[in-house]
């Protein structure tokens, strides 16, 4: 027998695998020489926010898209509220509309929509794929009363775009996309960020294009564009007599610095990511009991995280045991999302 299949495990009392632990992330960024021009430039010109680099940005992300707008934000978060907010001055102001979300996504999908006085209709999601179940939803949009659909491509794995327009389309909803995971996947020739009413990306450390913090929401709505602009300024069209009640949401000179020279890896990282997935998948291939999200066809993920399935009476072992042997050899995991929303 090999020393690896003879050793005592760590969670047993063996010698850890990885000592350190090895990192949850690595954010992809670039080598610092490649932006500290622009930040010493950015800091020179005492113009910190609001300025040509969030213009070059915007330009850039909205070329790399395929979209007429991107509008960036502090925040994906801040990016679905004033989407949302911008959806509810559109409807009635009687009723308390609701909007359709899969049950399994990253809590900020939903609050978000809370928080713009819409009620959540949770939607089945597919066990396979981890994004809305089109089945499910085509049921909810026959019998609920429902404003709009806020999809998710889980991962990184991209929605079947076609039929979920379809779908919203029949019904006369909004489609929306929470789409913090898929700056850079594709699906069918058409990268994540265009389709339906808008989709707005996350500029965080662990997803494909970084800024430290911030959003990006991708529309080929101009009047929805604007309203953005206006929304991530406190709702201050510039006269200083608010049209309505925004946000704080601007995004600073610096994150657009980095988020800039993250663009330009972009299809890079998302190259090596598929790889090192696929290395992942083949060297587990023959274990029983371990299975892997399924990508939607024609399409290209990020893979922003691996995932793998546990079944445990196949494997021997139930996740979280899984996950206390793992971690007793330095391999850090986490249970995404759970609970679920």
């Amino acid at each position: 027998m090999s020393n690896a299949s003879s050793r005592l495990p760590a969670l047993l009392g063996g010698t850890p695998s990885f000592s350190p632990p090895l990192p949850m992330a690595r954010p992809c960024l670039p080598a610092p020489e490649l932006i500290l021009p622009t930040i010493e430039k950015i800091i020179a010109s005492g113009h910190l926010t609001k300025g040509p680099e969030l213009a070059l940005f915007e330009e850039e992300s909205a070329n790399y898209v395929g979209v007429k707008h991107t509008v960036g934000m502090s925040s994906c978060t801040s990016g679905l509220m004033l989407c949302l907010q911008a959806l509810r001055r559109r409807l009635p102001k009687t009723s308390r509309p609701r909007i359709a979300v899969p049950s399994f996504t990253f809590l900020a999908s939903v609050t978000a929509l809370v928080w713009a006085g819409f009620e959540p209709v949770f939607v089945e999601v597919d066990p396979t794929s981890m994004n809305i179940c089109l089945d499910d939803l085509e049921e909810v949009l026959k019998n609920d009363e429902v404003s709009a659909v806020l999809a998710v491509h889980c991962f990184g794995n991209p929605v079947p775009l076609q039929r979920i327009e379809a779908l919203c389309e029949h019904a006369g909803a909004r489609l929306m996309f929470d789409a913090a995971h898929g700056f850079g996947s594709i699906h069918e020739g058409r990268k994540v960020g265009r389709g339906g009413w808008c989709q707005v990306f996350s500029l965080t450390p662990t997803k494909m294009v970084v800024a430290g913090e911030g959003g990006l929401v991708c529309t080929d709505d101009e009047e929805l564009a604007e309203e953005l602009r206006v929304g991530r300024e406190y709702g201050n069209d510039g006269s200083y007599d608010t049209v309505f009640s925004g946000l704080n949401a601007r995004l600073s000179e610096m994150h657009c610095s980095l988020a800039r020279a993250s663009l330009a890896m972009l299809e890079d990282v998302v190259a090596h990511r598929n790889q090192v997935a696929g290395a992942l998948m083949k060297a587990l291939a023959e274990v029983p009991g371990i299975g892997f999200q399924e990508i939607t066809p024609r399409s290209r993920t990020t893979y922003k995280d691996f995932t793998i399935v546990v079944d445990p009476e196949a494997y021997g072992l139930s996740r979280d045991r899984l996950v206390e042997a793992l971690s007793a050899e330095g391999v850090p995991t986490r249970k995404y999302f759970s609970p679920p929303c």
